[in-house]
């Protein structure tokens, strides 16, 4: 007699343990990146914002908000904290009347390069064991992934 194997009801969402390892990585990244960033004074939405703005030299918060991790409700907190340690400057927009250019100063570019140098350590250290097509194909279906929830009306705007 053939004996019965009990499902879970996981089992039945096709990709589960893949998501499940996706998030966990994702997880991970944060948890060690933050403890990576701190002895540099950073916190992980202000690390988020000197990245933005590394490459990318001057954005409005608007811009910030929609190209970073830190949500909206939060983006002026932190551009208020990162503007008085004198990291970042504020000032009007050449083209917007209505919204303020944000750009680093120097000891936030300074401050930004030491922290992208950090963030290089962690990937490299997350992808050494990978090889370059892994990577490759890690790339192709993340973006997939991204793709399939930007092109599915799962989420209201």
């Amino acid at each position: 007699m053939p004996v019965s194997k009990k499902t879970h009801p996981y089992d039945a969402a096709q990709g589960l343990g893949a998501w499940l390892a996706v998030v966990r990585t994702y997880q991970k990244c944060v948890e060690v990146l933050t403890a990576r960033i701190k002895p540099l004074g950073l916190k992980l939405a202000q690390h988020d914002v000197l990245m933005s703005l590394l490459h990318t030299t001057e954005k409005t918060q608007q811009q910030l908000a929609e190209t970073s991790f830190v949500t909206k409700s939060h983006m002026s907190a932190v551009l208020a904290d990162m503007e008085q340690l004198g990291w970042i400057s504020r000032t009007g927009s050449a083209s917007d009347k209505r919204s303020k250019s944000i750009t680093l100063t120097p000891t936030g570019l300074a401050l930004a390069h030491q922290a992208f140098a950090v963030q290089a350590e962690v990937v490299r250290t997350m992808m050494a064991p990978l090889t370059p097509q892994q990577i490759a194909d890690l790339l192709h279906v993340s973006r997939e992934g991204y793709r399939a929830l930007s092109s599915n009306a799962l989420v209201d705007d």
